[in-house]
């Protein structure tokens, strides 16, 4: 019996302990736009119950449901749609709104006589501070490894507090149409959740294996109404959430215009993510190659997030398909939370001076941002460094 294997049964012993409440499961925060004021609250349940309450507070307090200041009820239920197996149980969405900054919020969710135990979060602050961030993709198919990986994320929460979200890149499942591979995923999140009850909140994106099913939306509440290309901002930082599954010109690439011109005049760092690769180690590349990437370098983004290719990469810093150390962008990723690793075509022009890497590797990646650094680490599932990268802030994002 090999240590990953009883690793993944301790690792299963703790998910049946933890995340079952007669009839609540699930529990999850989800970030879009404004994450240091608002949040939703979601859950699964066994049936719809209209009466069902969040309570919260900055305060912790337990069980002690009358204590809590404040409580919110869903403004969204329904059952999880029918895909190509059987329709799920009950989505539930609770959004919090005027939040305080910066500031730990403890949580108990009441549905259907049951009761959770008390979780918190932490928003995001909304004046300058050290901030640190998880990203990642392709969580979906190697759940044993996934398991692995959800330990290594709960130990860079406890390790790091720092650390507000995980921006995942996609395909969290294998078929985006299938609720039993959604209630796999959604149990194995909870593993991020630390010993002392903090939630990872999640900014989702949308993968090729959750393409245009309806389950996307209602695990996470729908981001901007449906159409899951969004921007978080939080403090001088925006991260903008595109999405490769519907059309990358006409209306999302005239929005991203839109926003790259807003953003560049008060953001000091620009960071895009989604899923299909630019800049690809393994596939061709998306047509997100010829329809953002130019938006990507008259704007002077600082660095791109991109998944899907089964390996983790790091590209020399590109600007008009040449290397250049002063313009250029770097892209990041290509997804190694869950799901088999492949051998990278490390002969690709962007992956072979010094600064570029390529190889088969399980990982998560660390974003600190300073006052005047952005620190990158690509994380391997021992948590040693596979590669790291230090950005300062541009003189100017628009091109001369």
């Amino acid at each position: 019996m090999t240590m990953k294997f009883i690793f993944s049964l301790n690792l299963i012993l703790m998910l049946w302990t933890q995340t079952s409440y007669a009839g609540i499961r699930h529990q999850r925060v989800t970030w879009h736009e404004n994450p240091s004021t608002e949040a939703t609250i979601s859950w699964t349940s066994d049936k719809k119950d209209e009466s069902s309450i969040v309570y919260y507070d900055t305060i912790p307090k337990g069980d002690k449901l009358r204590a809590y200041r404040y409580v919110s009820s869903p403004y969204s239920q329904g059952k999880y749609a029918r895909g190509i197996f059987h329709r799920g149980p009950f989505y539930n969405h609770a959004r919090l709104i005027n939040l305080l900054p910066d500031t730990d919020y403890h949580f108990v969710i009441v549905s259907d006589k049951a009761q959770t135990k008390e979780l918190w979060f932490r928003t995001a602050p909304a004046s300058k501070k050290n901030i640190r961030l998880l990203f990642g993709g392709d969580s979906r198919s190697d759940h044993e490894q996934r398991l692995v990986m959800n330990g290594l994320m709960k130990d860079l929460l406890e390790m790091h507090p720092e650390i507000l979200a995980l921006v995942h890149g996609g395909d969290y499942v294998n078929n985006g149409s299938s609720w039993p591979d959604w209630d796999k995923w959604l149990t194995h999140h909870s593993l991020t959740t630390t010993d002392k009850g903090r939630v990872l909140p999640i900014i989702p994106t949308r993968g090729n294996h959750e393409f245009y099913a309806k389950l996307f939306n209602q695990v996470w509440d729908w981001p901007n109404e449906g159409k899951s290309y969004y921007t978080t901002e939080i403090q001088d930082i925006a991260i903008i959430t595109l999405n490769t599954e519907v059309s990358i010109w006409g209306d999302q690439r005239d929005w991203l215009e839109m926003q790259l011109k807003s953003l560049n005049r008060d953001k000091k760092w620009i960071m895009a993510n989604y899923h299909r690769p630019a800049f690809p180690a393994v596939k061709k590349p998306s047509t997100a190659r010829d329809a953002w990437v130019p938006l990507f370098e008259t704007y002077q983004v600082d660095m791109v997030f991109e998944s899907d290719g089964h390996v983790y990469k790091q590209t020399a810093p590109i600007f008009k398909d040449k290397v250049d150390q002063e313009r250029g962008i770097i892209y990041v990723g290509e997804g190694g939370l869950g799901v088999k690793q492949r051998t990278p075509k490390d002969d690709r022009w962007f992956l072979q001076n010094d600064s570029g890497i390529a190889m088969s590797a399980h990982h998560v990646q660390l974003v600190t941002i300073e006052e005047d650094r952005l620190i990158y680490e690509g994380i391997s599932e021992d948590g040693s460094v596979l590669g790291s990268i230090q950005l300062q802030p541009r003189p100017s994002r628009l091109n001369d």
